[in-house]
Parts: C-alpha cells; structure tokens; sequence
C-alpha cells in the first residue's frame, strides 16, 4: 500500500470517486469537503488516499491541524499518521469511528509521544420519513441583506461549539447566492439560521443549525431543518446531519422530524 496526500481537490476526486460512492453517506465529510473546494467555497484542506492498485481508503486534514478518517485498511493508519505528521505543521484534533481512531491514536501515542483527550462523540443521521412540525413563521433562503446577521449568529454557534472557522463575507455572500443559507421569520423577524451543504452523490448534509437563547424552545429549528430538508429531497437527494451526543435536546428535535441515527464519531483534541 501506499499514501498520497494532495491540496489538489479537482486532481483528487476523479481518483477516489469509486471509493466516495461506495457508501456515499459514510463519505460525505470528505466528498463534501473535496467539492467545496474545487467550487471555492472553502479551501484548506488536504486530502489523502491509500492506494492499493485502487483507492482503498480515506482521510483528510485541514491546513490548521484538524484531521478525518474515512474507512481506511487497519494496516495503513500507522503510516496515516506518520504521512500527517510529516505534511501538517500542527495537528490539533482527530475524528472518525471507534476502530480508525483508536488505532491512530495508538500510533499516535508510541510514535510521535503525542497525548490525547476526548472532546465530543457525534451522531451521524439520514433522514427517513420527513415530519414537519406546525411552527409559527415561514422559511425562507437568505439574501445578501442577511449576510451581517448570518456571520453574526454563525460566530455564535461557532463559540457555543468551541470551533475556530474563518468566514468572511465574501465567501458568506457566495454561499448566501447558492442559496444554502436559510432564515426562520416570525412576523417578518428572523429567529433561527440553518445552513445545508453541497450535494454530492445523492447525499446533502444539513448544518450548522442555530437559534439564539432567547428564541429556542419555540420549535424554530425543528421547523427550518424539516424545510430546509424538504427542499433538499425536492432537489432529488438524500439528507443526513451530524449532532452532538451531549446534547439531548438536538438529538431529540431531529429525531422528531425524522431523523434516524447511523453511526457514532470520536472527536479527540490532539497535543504533543
């Protein structure tokens, strides 16, 4: 087996699309994240294949240390890690399943002295049948008359979460004209702020999803995921979304719509 590791996205995709599309919703992270960056709207990340002849596993990490394990050969993660090591000035963090993450860790532990803390456990969802609840207020896509409002409460929920994301506002602009951005009003006011991402094979990923503490418990996210979802499926695709298993009450909210849980992901914060 060997490693390759490139910033290249547009050179990357046609190589790993086999392995992607295998299990789609396994991989949107890294799809997501490949298309985001060939359509500049995100940049900064590097992307790594274990080949085999083919594509036999995934990850990628970005420029400021935070690394994701795709499904990736048990053999292959020690040289995973030592390839990010070697390519990623600082890494920060780490996530993916239970056995990709604990055999890097291991590695991580013996052969770089590195130390490792457990931050937060997400939940990955698809959604099943869609159960849009009665809400006050209609959806509607942002426009660049939101853009302020938009970063405002994106760096909110970014400090709620302990996340580090720069976004300006041209890049929320042009996320704002792709019409990912969506707003729940009440008499005209904005309440709640959801975002979705690109689709890619089948799949499109909602989130962040944010409401600000003086308006939660009134319904408002549940309503504008459930039509950010139905807007989703009207475009012909699947939805999923991850959550943080500490917090029952967004877990219980999307299950509420419809959402049904597939699969668990560690995140560790990473220090040497």
């Amino acid at each position: 087996m060997r490693i390759d590791i490139t910033g290249d996205a547009a050179r990357f995709l046609p190589e790993a699309e086999t392995f992607l599309r295998r299990d789609a919703l396994r991989n949107t992270v890294i799809a997501s994240s490949v298309v985001n960056q060939i359509n500049g709207n995100f940049s900064g990340t590097r992307f790594l294949a274990v080949r085999d002849e083919d594509v036999v596993g995934l990850a990628q990490c970005t420029d400021d240390g935070r690394a994701y394990l795709g499904d990736l050969p048990a053999a292959s993660i020690p040289s995973v890690v030592d390839t990010l090591v070697e390519h990623i000035e600082n890494l920060r963090s780490v996530e993916g399943s239970s056995a990709e993450v604990d055999a890097f860790l291991d590695h991580w532990s013996a052969a770089h002295r590195g130390t490792h803390r457990l931050d937060y456990t997400a939940r990955l969802y698809r959604l099943e049948t869609l159960h849009a609840p009665e809400v006050p207020g209609v959806a509607r896509q942002a426009t660049a008359n939101d853009v302020e409002l938009c970063l405002a409460w994106f760096a909110d929920f970014d400090r709620e979460i302990g996340a580090v994301r720069a976004l300006d506002e041209e890049r929320a602009l042009r996320l704002i004209g792709r019409g990912w951005w969506w707003l729940w009003e009440v008499d005209g006011a904005p309440r709640c702020f959801v975002a979705r991402q690109t689709g890619v094979f089948g799949w499109a990923r909602v989130g962040p999803v944010y409401t600000p503490a003086a308006w939660r418990g009134n319904g408002y996210a549940s309503a504008l995921t459930a039509a950010v979802s139905a807007a989703i499926r009207a475009e012909g695709a699947d939805v999923c979304l991850f959550t943080d298993l500490d917090n029952p009450t967004s877990n219980k909210i999307y299950e509420g719509i419809g959402f049904r849980p597939v699969r668990d992901f560690l995140n560790y914060e990473l220090s040497r």
